[in-house]
This record gives structure tokens, sequence and C-alpha cells, in this order.
């Protein structure tokens, strides 16, 4: 697995990670498959203070690299905190 921190994007860290996962079916050993998961914080990334939300990643993605899988999921956090921002 691998993990990177960026920030603040506009007053947001933003956590993102990336997991090899087996595909369903896969008995034959084929291609690797990286799934992408992303956490927001204010203030910091240990900060105490965070919140969760659901984050709309796109339609279903597989990446074949932990980079691949990184850059989209960054990408969506900062389209979701520009969404969340405008709202207020």
């Amino acid at each position: 697995m691998a993990e990177r921190v960026t920030g603040p994007y506009r007053g947001y860290y933003i956590s993102a990670s990336a997991r090899l996962v087996q595909a369903h079916g896969d008995t034959d050993g084929g291609a690797p498959i990286y799934v992408g998961s992303v956490s927001l914080a204010r203030g910091g990334p240990d900060d105490v203070h965070r919140f969760e939300a659901l984050v709309d990643l796109g339609p279903e993605r597989r990446f074949a690299t932990e980079g691949e899988a990184l850059a989209h999921v960054e990408k969506a956090a900062r389209e979701y905190i520009d969404r969340l921002l405008q709202a207020t």
C-alpha cells in the first residue's frame, strides 16, 4: 500500500492511498489492480478534528499502478473541495 499527504489545498490536507487488490475471478495471476481511497483534514494531516464524507470518485476505476490510483483520488478530492467551498 502506498500513501501520500499533500496540501494544504484551499485549507485542506489530502491523504490519498492506493492498495493492491485481487480482481474477482482472477485465478491466472493477471496484471496487478490498484484501488484508491482518500481522506481530508483541516489544519494538518495529524489534526484530530477530521471529518468524513463520501466523495464521488467517478465511475468505477481500476488502476495499473499506485501512482495512477493516487493521482486520480487526489484530483477527485480537489474537485470535491472546490465544490464544497463554492456552496458556502
